[in-house]
C-alpha cells in the first residue's frame, strides 16, 4: 500500500503554537478521556476523523506537565491518554517535544491499492450530511445540549474567527504520531484558512464554495466543495452553522477536564468523516462569552484515528484580510479535483 502523504497541513486552528515556547497551559487542562460507554462509539474515544487522526494507544504518554489535562478514569480505553496536550487558554508549551515531522499535519492521503489503481483520498474532515437540517428540540436545563446552546450564543451574529492552534494527528493502527500548529482564520459562512508555520508550506484554504489542500512536499493540491469536507461539521461553531443544529450531545463523564464539562457531539445526520467530536468546553470563559470557550475539539473517525487541535489566543477581529481566503498553487503543481 502506497501512501502519498498530502499533509503537513496542521490546520492552523490558530490556538496552538507547537513549535514556540509558549506559558504552560491553565491548570483545568487534563489528557483526552473517551466519552461515558453509552455516549461513546466503540472505538476508543478520542480518536480523530478524516482530516485529523486521534493518537492510538501505542500514542507517546502525556507529559508531566501541571496544565496537561490528565485521565480521570483508570478504566478508560488505553489510548485514552495518548493524545494529552497543553490545551489552554494561554500557549501552552509543546507536550510532543521533538519537531513534528514534515507531513505532521495529514489532512488527506492518497492510497494505492495493489495493481487496482484504486485511489481513495481523504479529505480533511467532513460536515453532516447535506440538505435541510432536522429541528432542534429544546436543550433540558443542566443537559449537555443546553451547555453546547450556551456555546453557540458566543458565537452567533459574528462573522470571524481568528486563533493560534496546535494539531495533533495520530493513526490508530500505525500509532503515528505528526504534529504542527499554525494560525486559523474563518469568516462565515465558510470561508477558512489554516496557515502552517514554517518550514511547512501547506495550505488549507476555503473561499467558502471550494476547500484546496496543498501539500507541498508532493507538489499536489486537492480540491472538493467545502459542504463535502468535514471543517463545516467539526468546525460548525465556526462556521456559522451553530453546534446544536449539526450534532446531538452528551457529556463526557470520564474525561477529567477541570476547564469545564467536555461535550461528545454525535453527527445528526450520518457523514463518512467522523463518528464523532469531542469538544472541551472552559466554563470561566463560557461565562464571560469569550470567543476562547472551546479549547481543544478532537475528531474521532470509524476507523479510530484522531485529530486534535488545541485553540489559544482566539479573538473575533472586526474584519480579515479577502486574500487569507485565497491560495493559487505554484506552478507544476498537480491539482486534483474530488
Amino acid at each position: 500500500m502506497i501512501r502519498l502523504r498530502l499533509a503537513a497541513l496542521a490546520l492552523p486552528a490558530a490556538l496552538i503554537a507547537a513549535a514556540c515556547d509558549a506559558p504552560p497551559a491553565p491548570v483545568g487542562a487534563a489528557p483526552d478521556a473517551s466519552p461515558a460507554p453509552a455516549a461513546s462509539p466503540s472505538d476508543p474515544p478520542l480518536a480523530s476523523a478524516a482530516a485529523s487522526a486521534a493518537p492510538p494507544a501505542s500514542a507517546p504518554a502525556a507529559p508531566e506537565d501541571a496544565g496537561a489535562l490528565a485521565v480521570a478514569d483508570a478504566a478508560a480505553p488505553e489510548d485514552a491518554g495518548a493524545a494529552a496536550g497543553d490545551a489552554g487558554q494561554r500557549p501552552p508549551r509543546d507536550a510532543g517535544g521533538a519537531a513534528a515531522p514534515d507531513d505532521a499535519g495529514a489532512v488527506a492521503s492518497v492510497t494505492a491499492d495493489g495493481g487496482g489503481e484504486r485511489a481513495e483520498a481523504q479529505a480533511a474532515s467532513s460536515a453532516p450530511g447535506a440538505g435541510a437540517p432536522p429541528p432542534v428540540p429544546a436543550a433540558e436545563a443542566g443537559s449537555a445540549e443546553a451547555v453546547a446552546a450556551e456555546v453557540d450564543t458566543i458565537f452567533v451574529g459574528k462573522k470571524t474567527y481568528l486563533a493560534r492552534f496546535k494539531q495533533e494527528h495520530t493513526q490508530k493502527i500505525s500509532g503515528a504520531v505528526k504534529k504542527q500548529s499554525g494560525t486559523l482564520s474563518v469568516e462565515k459562512p465558510n470561508k477558512l484558512s489554516f496557515r502552517y508555520d514554517p518550514p511547512i508550506q501547506n495550505r488549507i484554504v476555503s473561499d467558502g464554495v471550494s476547500l484546496k489542500v496543498y501539500v507541498a512536499e508532493d507538489r499536489q493540491m486537492f480540491v472538493t466543495p467545502v459542504q463535502n469536507s468535514e471543517y463545516p461539521g467539526a468546525l460548525s461553531f465556526l462556521m456559522g452553522h451553530g453546534l446544536r443544529p449539526s450534532f446531538t450531545f452528551t457529556f463526557n463523564e470520564k474525561a477529567n477536564f477541570e476547564g469545564g464539562p467536555v461535550l461528545v457531539g454525535k453527527p445528526r445526520a450520518p457523514t463518512p468523516h467522523y463518528e464523532y467530536v469531542m469538544f472541551y468546553i472552559d466554563r470561566a470563559l463560557l461565562a464571560k462569552k469569550d470567543p476562547g470557550v472551546i479549547r481543544r475539539v478532537l475528531i474521532v473517525d470509524a476507523q479510530g484515528n484522531r485529530n486534535r487541535f488545541d485553540f489559544e489566543n482566539a479573538s473575533q477581529p472586526a474584519s480579515i484580510d479577502p486574500a487569507e481566503f485565497r491560495f493559487t498553487a505554484p506552478p507544476g503543481t498537480d491539482v486534483k479535483q474530488n
